[in-house]
């Protein structure tokens, strides 16, 4: 108990011989250190909740940007919105510009800075490919480069297409619901719009082709691979060229135009009919005529005696046996069905 009365006096005497202002700092000191730490440790979670109000929605680009889905694009760092009433953006996987809609209207957007490329004047967008963006006002299309720049001043007609995107550096375009071309990338055409019909093969890189009276198939060079006054060519996916005559005889070339078979069929099929006698189990009895049902790369169907000779063209939808000479050819399918008899020769009955 002593030493404690020794120490205290000892306290006491240092504090009295204190200042008065030293007193106040020691006594106030605990109090500020408090509140400092407290300062701290409530700052170094606000931070992350003040950015964290502004995280919503999908992020877009490179630069964090983030949509709000039918709404806006908001910088989340300042808090910002940079584009607003948006109906609808459209994203390709991977890209940077992106189609805005707003008001009814279309433009494209860059996602990194959320800066409109274009004027929101178009119709119609379609999403950039092969470094070019493709939109309608009214009935004229419009070419654009990615930053923005028009390549045609002057509009091009369009003729309703369901698509516009460039594929290998072209572009199919059809003016007019009868002519149809192929365009560059600076808006020359390559291929006139004089055609009738011009179609991608994206597997074998081929253009099919009529022009007139002729059938026509390119390389993607433009050079001709085979032509014809055919009826129609087919771009087999993995067989080759399958060219229609107008008799329909149907011929098999390789795809660098090389003839591998004069006549082809996809199947050939028996012609039975009913007897009208039945078997012991009271079933139906059929017996062979005396002609085959031929089936072309198109799935129509045309007749063939015995020695496998063509009787009929590939112009029906179905073959059947009333007699044993006399058949049922159709030309409808479902309920627009309707058709023609015929005899085992081919020829047509009244």
């Amino acid at each position: 108990m002593k030493d404690f009365t020794n120490i205290w006096a000892s306290v006491r005497s240092w504090w009295q011989a204190r200042s008065l202002a030293t007193r106040l700092f020691l006594l106030c000191a605990p109090v500020v250190l408090s509140a400092a730490v407290y300062s701290l440790s409530r700052s170094g979670h606000s931070a992350p909740k003040a950015i964290q109000k502004h995280l919503y929605g999908e992020q877009i680009g490179r630069n964090g940007l983030r949509y709000k889905h039918g709404a806006h694009i908001y910088d989340p760092v300042s808090g910002k919105i940079l584009v607003d009433s948006i109906q609808w953006l459209h994203i390709s996987p991977g890209d940077s510009i992106a189609i805005l809609a707003k008001q009814g209207r279309r433009a494209y957007i860059n996602l990194n800075t959320a800066e409109l490329l274009t004027p929101l004047s178009f119709d119609k967008a379609w999403e950039f490919a092969c470094d070019r963006g493709v939109m309608s006002s009214k009935d004229s299309l419009y070419i654009f480069r990615r930053d923005g720049s028009q390549v045609n001043m002057q509009g091009l007609p369009a003729a309703g297409q369901y698509e516009y995107l460039y594929y290998k550096n072209r572009l199919v375009l059809r003016t007019d619901y009868e002519h149809v071309g192929l365009l560059d990338t600076t808006c020359q055409w390559v291929l006139e719009p004089v055609y009738s019909k011009i179609e991608t093969s994206y597997g074998r890189m081929l253009y099919n082709t009529r022009l007139g009276d002729e059938c026509i198939v390119y390389d993607f060079n433009l050079q001709p691979v085979l032509r014809g006054a055919y009826k129609s060519i087919d771009v087999d996916w993995s067989e080759g060229l399958i060219a229609t005559e107008h008799n329909g005889i149907q011929r098999l070339f390789d795809y660098e135009g090389k003839l591998l078979y004069k006549v082809i069929y996809k199947r050939i099929e028996p012609l039975e009919y009913n007897t009208g006698r039945q078997d012991k189990d009271g079933n139906d009895i059929f017996e062979p005529t005396d002609c085959y049902v031929y089936v072309d790369y198109n799935d129509k169907r045309g007749l063939m005696d015995r020695h496998y000779h063509v009787l009929t063209p590939p112009q029906f939808y179905k073959i059947e046996a009333q007699t044993r000479h006399v058949f049922f050819a159709s030309f409808g399918e479902y309920s627009s069905r309707f058709g023609t008899l015929i005899d085992d020769h081919g020829k047509a009955l009244r």
